[in-house]
């Protein structure tokens, strides 16, 4: 396994959400900003080992976590840099008060597309009903028990994690905050 050059990382992401049929904007070299349906992800990727933020105010302007609902974080080490802004947001929390409702997300640039497609999957099923109004199905939810599971979004892809076309299926329940995400091989 190899890491991509510096800044190549936002390139990749662009490149693998056009193949996932998702629209994706270069808000910045770091940012590629994407939605699917009203849920916002974004994608970072710093140039930087470890950025200078120092308080939630700087991540705020520079990122544009508030109008996000995931970010994902490409780097060699990502997840050192998604510790340090959970505990940015934590912070912000405590002392000033500030919650901001964000999944923090990572992915290493040594494996990043098997890395982007499981961050995306995982994206997705954060908030299901953000993607849509939902198809009922015949699944009862296996969480309460008192309604049927939606479908909010299926897709069909060749998986690089699988190594084959797989069916990607996001459900929810609308009743409770149960929602799940399966993946059926094909090949």
């Amino acid at each position: 396994m190899f890491a991509f050059p510096r800044g190549v990382e936002c390139d990749v992401v662009v490149e693998y959400l056009g193949e996932r049929g998702i629209g994706a904007k270069r808000e910045r070299a770091e940012l590629v900003l994407a939605s699917v349906g009203d849920l916002r992800i974004g994608f970072w990727c710093p140039r930087d080992e470890f950025p200078g933020f120092d308080d939630i105010d700087e991540v705020r302007k520079t990122l544009g976590i508030d109008s996000l609902d995931v970010l994902v974080v490409v780097s060699y080490r990502p997840y050192v840099l998604v510790d340090y802004l959970n505990s940015l947001l934590e912070r912000a929390h405590r002392w000033y008060g500030i919650r901001l409702d964000l999944k923090l997300l990572g992915v290493s640039s040594v494996e990043i597309e098997t890395g982007l497609e499981e961050a995306l999957g995982r994206a997705l099923v954060e908030k299901p009903s953000k993607l849509g109004r939902g198809v009922k199905t015949e699944y009862v939810c296996p969480q309460c028990g008192r309604d049927f599971l939606h479908l909010y979004r299926q897709e069909k892809y060749f998986s690089r994690r699988y190594r084959g076309r797989v069916v990607q299926s996001i459900y929810g329940c609308p009743s409770c905050s149960f929602k799940a995400r399966r993946v059926d091989l094909l090949d």
